[in-house]
Parts: structure tokens; sequence; C-alpha cells
């Protein structure tokens, strides 16, 4: 079903396709103007921060803009061509019941969406659990299958993320997202390696990141998709950024951002991908920057790998944009505020940008064949997780710890990464060579381990016990049982105040601070003798700014550090 409103003011628009004016109502109704124009790399780096770029192809340009972008971009008096909005299709098939949805020639309605993923956890509760993340701006869910063996449980396994359509009109990695959590439910006791997938890795699958943009017309319809969200805004230009600061884009962030920040914040994920449409490639970090990420190498190959499996299975000529399947981003074009950076630098995960078709709004009957030539990679990508150097981090009484864990020589921009706090579990993923490691963690002695050897598609295994740092422990006893724990603040996302909670197994002294993404004190909440008990604490944000703030407790014998986001 078309809207009126968009055919109207897009005709208008169509008879003078190489005017630089749009009006007004055309943004009231679409929420942004889609554009192509020309332009050398050293104007499309500067017109990044202005407008939203989708595509580029040698010196020609395929943008996004809401108002305020596009006016902006008028400044620069560079001739455009207005074109036909992607998310606008002749035909769309759409699907209102299981039945028919599961034939997977069909789009979902929003409410199908829903029935969908809770018909998921309803058959198959054991292994699958629906995770209501946040909600949009207009009130629809951001949905997570989380697949696990032992789903209600947090066990050793790897944490994986799959994630799509946080542009609401690139669809493609929708519907394979629903058909790959269908295979892995429905495959699990039948099928050895999905059996074994299921067991071995915790996996999250959000197949509608930005469900407002997919169903900006109404629920019963994905026709006239809008890139952008309710508000208008890229969500893929809206994290914090690691060169260009917490709101690159010049505006607060989103609900959805922030559901996906709090969810990163709760988890540690190994290894991600993020998917998109409007291009056939997979991106790798960074976006934001220039230089090479540490581990270049290692995202090489399994971009490599990934496009050469599509390759096997696919028609020639899919999947071989740029450099026949894979890029790095900024050699591609830079972004800021993108999240594959975010999720490589502030979680210090592992993410990539996975471009699944030139087409955005995918006619539904193609989406077996684009099943066919994605389902293997899309599996072989989840078993990265089973390679390189794994472990666990525990105490002298097998306690888990939440160590750094550095590569010597090698980790630079927060690629170290942290074992889990709940497991002391880790999964370093990397090229293959021999590395020395450290072992971090405060109230701890350091440890390094040389000569780890890595190979591809194998894992080492190197667990690890730290010894506590004597000296910055006093007297008090301490048992073997004892447990510390701080919790996540709540409101969070807060504002102005918020409250922080901690329990203590024996008299200790505490210190309770509250830093920055600088790793500067910005307050100290306790800093005392303080009683076995729980204890809670209002923190109030007069005087700072909006942004992600972490706090940490320590005692003699625990230190455990967190994330709260401050949005005013």
């Amino acid at each position: 079903m078309y809207n009126l409103k968009n055919i109207f003011f897009f005709s208008l628009l169509s008879f003078n396709v190489f005017s630089q004016q749009v009006e007004h109502k055309y943004f009231e109704a679409n929420r942004e103007v889609y554009f192509r124009f020309l332009a050398p790399r050293d104007v499309i780096n500067n017109l990044s921060p202005v407008i939203s770029i989708a595509h580029v192809r040698g010196d020609s340009v395929y943008a996004y803009a809401n108002e305020k972008e596009y006016l902006g971009f008028l400044k620069y008096g560079i001739p455009c061509t207005i074109l036909p909005p992607p998310g606008l299709v002749k035909e769309i098939k759409m699907g209102n019941t299981l039945a028919e949805i599961s034939s997977w020639d069909t789009y979902p309605t929003y409410n199908a969406y829903v029935q969908l993923m809770t018909q998921y956890q309803a058959a198959h509760p054991d292994i699958c659990k629906i995770i209501e993340a946040g909600t949009t701006v207009q009130g629809r869910k951001i949905l997570f299958a989380k697949i696990t063996k032992n789903v209600n449980l947090r066990g050793p396994q790897s944490q994986f993320m799959y994630s799509s359509s946080m542009h609401g009109n690139e669809t493609v990695g929708y519907l394979m997202m629903l058909r790959l959590i269908d295979t892995l439910v429905n495959s699990y006791g039948a099928d050895s390696r999905i059996t074994n997938m299921v067991n071995n890795v915790e996996i999250w699958i959000n197949p509608l990141a930005n469900p407002d943009g997919t169903y900006h017309n109404n629920d019963t319809t994905v026709n006239g998709a809008t890139r952008y969200n309710a508000n208008g805004i890229d969500l893929n230009r809206n994290f914090p950024d690691p060169a260009a600061g917490q709101h690159p884009d010049g505006n607060v962030w989103q609900p959805e951002t922030i559901a996906m920040m709090n969810l990163e914040s709760n988890n540690n994920f190994s290894l991600a991908a993020n998917f998109h449409s409007g291009a056939e490639v997979v991106n790798y970090p960074w976006d934001t920057w220039q230089k090479l990420h540490p581990d270049n190498l290692w995202y090489q190959f399994i971009s490599r790998r990934f496009a050469d499996t599509v390759h096997t299975y696919s028609i020639p000529g899919y999947m071989t944009d740029l450099g026949n399947g894979i890029t790095d981003g900024y050699a591609w074009y830079t972004i800021t505020g993108g999240r594959q950076d975010y999720m490589n630098y502030f979680s210090r995960g592992r993410e990539v940008t996975i471009e699944l078709s030139s087409i955005y709004i995918l006619p539904a009957s193609l989406s077996s064949s684009y099943w066919n030539y994605l389902s293997h990679s899309l599996l072989d990508f989840i078993e990265n997780t089973y390679y390189g150097i794994q472990g666990a981090v525990t105490d002298s009484h097998g306690n888990p710890v939440k160590a750094l864990i550095t590569i010597a020589g090698h980790d630079a921009d927060n690629s170290s990464i942290y074992s889990d706090s709940v497991t002391g579990s880790y999964f370093r993923m990397i090229a293959p060579g021999t590395y020395s490691i450290s072992f971090s963690a405060d109230s701890f002695l350091t440890k390094t381990v040389n000569n780890i050897s890595v190979k591809n598609d194998s894992a080492s295994i190197l667990n690890v016990q730290l010894d506590r740092n004597l000296s910055a422990v006093n007297s008090s006893p301490i048992s073997a049982h004892a447990q510390y724990s701080l919790s996540q603040n709540y409101p969070n996302p807060f504002n102005p105040s918020t409250v922080i909670s901690y329990s203590l197994p024996s008299v200790s002294i505490v210190k309770l601070i509250v830093f920055n993404t600088l790793g500067q004190t910005v307050k100290v909440l306790e800093n005392d003798f303080r009683n076995a008990g729980n204890y809670s604490i209002n923190f109030n944000t007069s005087g700072l700014t909006s942004g992600i703030y972490f706090y940490k407790l320590e005692t003699n014998h625990f230190s455990q550090t967190k994330k709260m986001i401050l949005l005013k």
C-alpha cells in the first residue's frame, strides 16, 4: 500500500530531479531525501559529518539527509540529483500469520514479527529466549533472540551477536536473521554442526534494530521504509566515536542507540556483525581512522572467508564490490558515530559491517535465493569464536576474575580485551603467530605468559590463575566463599541522579569512584571503612554533561567496574 503523501511530494521532485531545492513538506512526509552527487575523496571526507553517505562508487556519492542536514549540504554549492527513495517500491508481499511468514517468500507485518519471535521462545524454551533490549521512539520493540544451551544460565561460552537493519530501508538482513533463528532452533539436536554451535556459543540475534524506519508508513507494510529513525536520525552516525567524541552527529543518543549501548554494557560480546544493504561487501574497522586496526590481518582473513564462501554458493558477480567483496572502512569512505567503531573501541569487542545487497528492499520472493547465497557464510562467521587464544582467568580459589588481556607489542586503540566478569572466560581471536600475553586486574599481580602459538582454525587453550597482590591486602581475613558484588546502576540511562548498590561480605576499606571515558575521576562516592552488608549510594550528576561514565568499586580483595549513561 502506497502512502499518498509520499507519492505526491516525490512526484513534485521528479519533474526537476536536478533541482537542489527540496520542499519542507517533503521532509515532513518522508523524513529524509536520497540524492547523488560527484565529489573527490577529500570533499567526501569533509561532507561525511554533514550528511549520511550511503555508498561511494568512484567519485559518485549516494547519500541521505534530513532537512537540517540537506540545508547544510547546500552550503557547499555542489550540484546533486534527487533520487527516488529506495524504500518506496512498487510491490511488497506482506504476511500477517505465522503460516504466511514460514514460507519465507513474504515480509512479516510488525505484529507478525513480534508474534514470530515470541513463538520461537514458546516452542524452544530451553535454548531460545526473547530479550526486549528497549523500545523505539514510537514504542516498537527492539528484540533479540538469545540462543544457547541452558539459555537461562550464563555459562562459559563466548557471546556472539548479529544485528540487522539499523537503517530501516535495508531489509535483506531482516529476512536473513529471521530465517537464521528458525534454522538454529529447529535444527538443534538434529544437525550436529548447529547442535555444537548452540552448545558452545551464546548467540544473540536482532533481526530489526530500527522498526520505526522499516514500518514508517504503518505496521502492515515495509513499503515506504526509511533509513532514519522516527526522529529523522541516522542511527549509524549516533554512537560515541573514538575520534569525534560522544555525539559526533550533534544529536542526543536515540532510544535505539541507548538500547544497544545498554545491551553491550551488560554483556561481553567476543564477535559481532551488523547487516546493511546498498552494496555487497564486508566492511571491517576502522571507519573513523585511516590507521589500521591492530588485528587488521585477522579482520581481512575472516572477511575474505565470508565473501569467498558466498562466491561459492551464489550467482557470479554477487558480493564482489570494492576488494572483491571486502574493504577497510576508511578506505571506502569515512564515517563517524558508527556502531562498528563503537563496539570495537569502547566495548573492546570485534564487529564488522556486512552489506548484503545492492537492493535495499529485497523482493521477498528472492529471500530463499539470498539465503542459499549467505547461509553457509553466516554459520561460518559464528564459528570464528571457536579459534584463537581462549580460556578462563580465576583467582587461587577458582573464582572468576575480570582481567585485562593484552598482547605485548601488538595491542593498541583498545584492542586488548577483558575476561568475562561472571565466568572469567575470554576469547581472543587473532592472526597466526607467536605471542606474549599479559593478564592484569586490580588487587592482583600481573601475569605474563610467553610463546603462545596461534594457527588458523584452531584454539590455543590458556587458563590463567592470578595471585593476589599481598602488599594491597590488610590483615582482614577473606573467605574462599566471600561474595562481593557491584550492581548495575538504576535507572540507566539516567538524569539527573542514579543509585549505585554494592555488597560486602566482611569489613572492608571501600573506595567507590566515578570516572569518564578519559579515565579522569569525576566523583569519589565512598572512601572509608564499611562493615559487611548491603549499601546504596545516590549519585547526583550536577555539573556533568551527557555521556558515558564508569563507576568502580575497590576493596582490598575485590575490584569491579561498570558503565552507566547520563542522558540530559
